[in-house]
């Protein structure tokens, strides 16, 4: 019986992730299947560990990532890199909005995770998108070492990340609440 609800229960998520009505400007999150996911995950303490920005073009949806270089991939190929193609989509912006995105397609990904350096992950693409043209700081960028980074030194020596570097996780973005106008 437990099995039969949790299959329930799975498919009415799928079924509600596929009808959901996204536009362009849309962050969107994921529980991702790459290698590094589950140490994101164990960092933030979050289940989303890989997000991207909606993009409406004339033959449909795409997913602005930055996974290898940057680049433009169509949602429902996006969504199926996912575990249970399970998408979490959170809006900002409910005026319709025209993200400039092509001077960011080709960038390499940054492994180090690290703030203006010719690279891009994928956190911070949406969050220096938002930032530069939108006027929107989705969050505060925190110190690598504030993230849960115990058991994590090697793989950060490795890559040159360091504790004092100042980043941006998905679970960071997810946070995200405006701020009240008076």
């Amino acid at each position: 019986m437990k099995k039969l609800l949790f299959l329930i229960a799975i498919l009415c998520m799928a079924w509600a992730c596929s009808n959901q009505d996204y536009k362009e400007g849309d962050m969107v999150f994921q529980i991702s299947k790459s290698k590094q996911s589950p140490f994101v995950a164990l960092a933030t303490g979050s289940v989303y560990t890989h997000c991207g920005i909606v993009i409406e073009k004339l033959d449909g949806l795409y997913v602005l990532e930055a996974v290898g270089p940057v680049k433009l991939t169509p949602l429902d190929a996006w969504k199926d890199r996912g575990v249970l193609d399970h998408v979490h989509t959170k809006r900002v912006l409910d005026e319709p909005v025209k993200v400039r995105y092509r001077q960011y397609l080709g960038q390499p990904y940054d492994w180090a995770f690290k703030f203006d350096n010719g690279k891009m992950y994928c956190s911070e693409l949406i969050y220096l998108i938002y930032k530069d043209q939108f006027g929107i700081q989705l969050a505060k960028p925190r110190k690598v070492g504030d993230y849960h980074t115990l058991g994590l030194d090697d793989m950060m020596k490795k890559r040159g990340i360091n504790p004092e570097q100042l980043a941006v996780a998905p679970s960071d973005l997810l946070k995200y609440k405006p701020s009240k106008q008076k």
